[in-house]
């Protein structure tokens, strides 16, 4: 059996290396798994949790496509970062006080004539200021003072912010002579980009060199660190974002460990007790085939997703429940198929010459049976990670499973309730989409390609 097994294995390798699929299925493996180091080594453990924080977000386009469609001609207001990261310091006196001031100032260019989504000043610094003041200068001498009382270390203030809202509430009654108490996050964008006039919120975006200066006021010394001005653009990154503005292609990132866990767990799970109960049914025969073959069976005919929706209701799931319901509902099929190699083993001559040796029955199956199953369960492992995947996301998909997991399935429930495909976010329902089956065809075109060789041999070794 040894010099067998050696012989067998070199071919194996031989055969795969031969298989053009094969292959391909190696190629995406590899590229799966790199992907998959890389997400769990760059990723921090506390992603989860953030995915799951909209605030976290606030800097990122909402709802925006992947930045290479401008290529495309389709019209984009670019996302610009500029840092305040030199900070002059004096004393001036206000009232009977002294105060340390920090200042510093930064300008960019604004060439679009598309608006961005958003705008926002993200001050850091370590310490307790007592205001910062935001002088956001206009192509042609136009400002708009933006004060922030009491302001927070890192906190970013946008266009819906209260002090932002306040500042273009003024400046709005200056140009257009109207007062509004609550302008939309856009009339606030519209205001800081829009040409001057009574026609503010309905003009063209003005072109130019735009100047940020940042005061900073301090009774007590503060160490102000890099902050930021940032203009939210229209697009972002390579599969752009959801409504809360989360980067597509970094929750397929997350995803992929977990759907890639599921997968192989419930596959060797369900493939390992399937294997072996189908083939003990095929040895014992008779009356304990027939009832193990009907509980199988039973099983088999359950609906998976009902029976899962239910016992959701029933039960608390982490990934591990998760994984052992879906191979409960899965190892039958592979059950059936070992039952076959187990039957047509069990007809062989050598196997009653055991039997009428006296050689103990687990012996027998241990040295007959499993040799001629391990090779369908190699085979079949691979097939079974697909159908774990889907199985799992598509759990994920109706919103059932772990809350605290960051999944391909989840990212797909939001775009569904977002109306997503009604909409025209195309990119938020294709990627998840594409990434689901793309995890799939490496896994079926090396099971079968296993399948086709080790099926031959079932038989005849």
């Amino acid at each position: 059996m040894t010099s067998q097994t050696k012989r067998v294995r070199p071919s194996l390798v031989k055969e795969l290396a031969k298989s053009k699929s094969a292959l391909v299925g190696v190629a995406i493996l590899l590229v799966l798994g790199g992907l998959t180091v890389y997400s769990v080594a760059a990723l921090p453990s506390s992603f989860s949790q953030r995915w799951q924080n909209g605030d976290a977000w606030v800097l990122y386009p909402v709802d925006a496509p992947p930045q290479w469609v401008t290529a495309f001609g389709y019209p984009e207001a670019p996302t610009v970062n500029v840092s305040l990261s030199h900070w002059t310091e004096q004393t001036i006196s206000v009232g009977t006080e002294n105060l340390t001031e920090y200042y510093a100032s930064v300008s960019f260019k604004w060439s679009s004539k598309v608006f961005p989504q958003n705008i926002a000043f993200v001050p850091v610094f370590q310490g307790s200021p007592s205001a910062i003041t935001v002088t956001w200068t206009k192509p042609g001498g136009g400002s708009i003072d933006v004060s922030v009382s009491s302001p927070a270390s890192g906190a970013a203030y946008e266009a819906q912010s209260p002090s932002l809202v306040s500042a273009t509430t003024q400046y709005l009654l200056n140009q257009t002579g109207q007062y509004d108490t609550q302008p939309t996050g856009q009339q606030v964008v519209s205001a800081f980009f829009g040409q001057p006039g009574p026609n503010i919120l309905s003009s063209s975006t003005l072109k130019g060199t735009y100047q940020a200066s940042v005061q900073v006021l301090a009774s007590s010394p503060v160490k102000m660190s890099k902050s930021l001005v940032v203009v939210i653009g229209t697009s972002y990154g390579l599969m752009g974002t959801d409504n809360l503005g989360r980067p597509i292609d970094l929750g397929l990132l997350a995803g992929l460990p977990n759907a890639l866990e599921v997968g192989f767990l419930v596959a060797i799970i369900s493939v390992i007790v399937g294997i072996v109960f189908g083939g003990l049914s095929g040895y014992f025969g008779a009356k304990k085939d027939e009832v193990m073959q009907w509980v199988a069976l039973v099983i088999l005919a359950m609906p998976a997703l009902p029976f899962l929706v239910v016992i959701s209701f029933t039960t608390r799931l982490n990934l591990w429940v998760e994984v052992l319901l879906i191979s409960a509902l899965s190892w039958p099929f592979y059950a059936i198929i070992a039952r076959t190699v187990a039957l047509s083993v069990k007809s062989q001559t050598f196997v009653e010459a055991d039997k009428a040796m006296g050689v103990p029955s687990y012996r027998v199956f241990s040295s007959h049976f499993m040799p001629r199953l391990i090779p369908v369960t190699v085979a079949y492992t691979v097939l079974g990670i697909p159908g774990g995947i889907l199985l799992a996301e598509t759990l994920y998909f109706i919103g059932i499973g772990p809350a605290n997991l960051v999944t391909w399935g989840g990212i797909l429930d939001s775009a569904f309730a977002s109306e997503a495909a009604v909409f025209g976010f195309w990119w938020w329902v294709i990627f998840p989409g594409l990434m689901i089956i793309i995890s799939a065809i490496p896994f079926v075109l090396l099971g079968f390609a296993l399948e086709r060789i080790i099926a031959p041999r079932v038989s005849t070794k």
